[in-house]
């Protein structure tokens, strides 16, 4: 697991402390083209980082997507991030065998961050599963960097997702973090920023002074009310969203080919896609908790 890809991307760092304490698993370039996990992969690598108790594991998921040929892609043929149950995995694809792969060692782990980035928006969000409430717990702990909470029930038109998977233990949290744009310097200094607080929060390191972005927004926490799939495609968008733009009940925010999506409640737009075809992942509408 250890071995250079295309004398790229080392995929994994694990770093150990003398002290006991939990092991904390960081998760990055799950989607080949999602970057900025890059710069707390370098972070960790370097020969001045250490943690005073416990371990911390960084792993590139798709470390082999981000050397295409071609270029950095998502993925190698199957999305890696929709196929954390046991019926996907028994799959031979690519995808399918890192994870296989790389499951023991992460059932190790007692907390884990998943880092990603986003093709068009810029505001941040950190994404739990409503079955982990542990979960949310630690994304509170998060919330000095990344304000917004998002937290999606058992997903129903898609693949599993790592955040929401039965394949790791119910009690372990594991927390997404929407760091931004894509290969947007902003996106990799918010990973490096939420990866600190991570490391803080489990006390593998002592508290620092804030030298890293904070904001200055009150924490917020939202729930998905609905994903939106294509029945027709392609997705044209009523106008622009930059992410948690408020919609109205009633309101035409996008159209499914020629077929109107109207607002069924007063709502917010968290995400948009480039969805082009039916059962293409188009939109994620949310509400604010109460």
């Amino acid at each position: 697991m250890g071995d250079a890809v295309r004398g790229a991307v080392k995929d994994m760092v694990d770093v150990r402390a003398a002290a006991p304490g939990p092991m904390a698993l960081v998760t990055v370039l799950m989607h080949g083209d999602e970057t900025c996990g890059l710069d707390v992969l370098e972070a960790a690598r370097d020969p001045g980082f250490a943690i005073a108790r416990g371990r911390l594991v960084v792993i590139a998921m798709n470390p082999r997507a981000h050397a295409a040929p071609e270029g950095p892609r998502r993925h190698l043929g199957v999305d890696m991030n929709r196929i954390w149950s046991e019926a996907a995995l028994e799959a031979d694809g690519a995808e399918a065998r890192r994870v296989r792969l790389l499951l023991p060692l992460m059932r190790e782990a007692h907390a884990i961050l998943d880092l990603h980035s986003m093709p068009e928006q810029e505001r941040t969000f950190l994404l739990v599963s409503a079955d982990r409430p542990a979960s949310l717990g630690l994304a509170r702990l998060l919330g000095e960097v990344i304000p917004r909470t998002l937290v999606a029930p058992r997903a129903a038109q898609r693949g599993c997702a790592m955040f929401e998977t039965d394949l790791l233990a119910p009690s372990v949290p594991i927390v997404v973090a929407e760091c931004g744009r894509h290969a947007r310097p902003e996106a990799g200094e918010v990973a490096r920023a939420v990866f600190l607080s991570f490391l803080e929060a489990l006390m593998l390191v002592e508290p620092r002074a804030p030298q890293r972005p904070r904001v200055r927004e009150d924490a917020v926490t939202y729930e998905i009310t609905r994903e939106v799939v294509l029945r027709h495609g392609p997705l044209r968008l009523a106008k622009p969203f930059s992410g948690f733009d408020p919609v109205a009940r009633g309101e035409v925010f996008a159209f499914d080919g020629d077929v109107a999506l109207v607002a069924e409640e007063d709502c917010v737009v968290v995400l948009t896609r480039n969805a082009l075809r039916p059962g293409d992942e188009a939109l994620t509408l949310a509400r604010r908790r109460a």
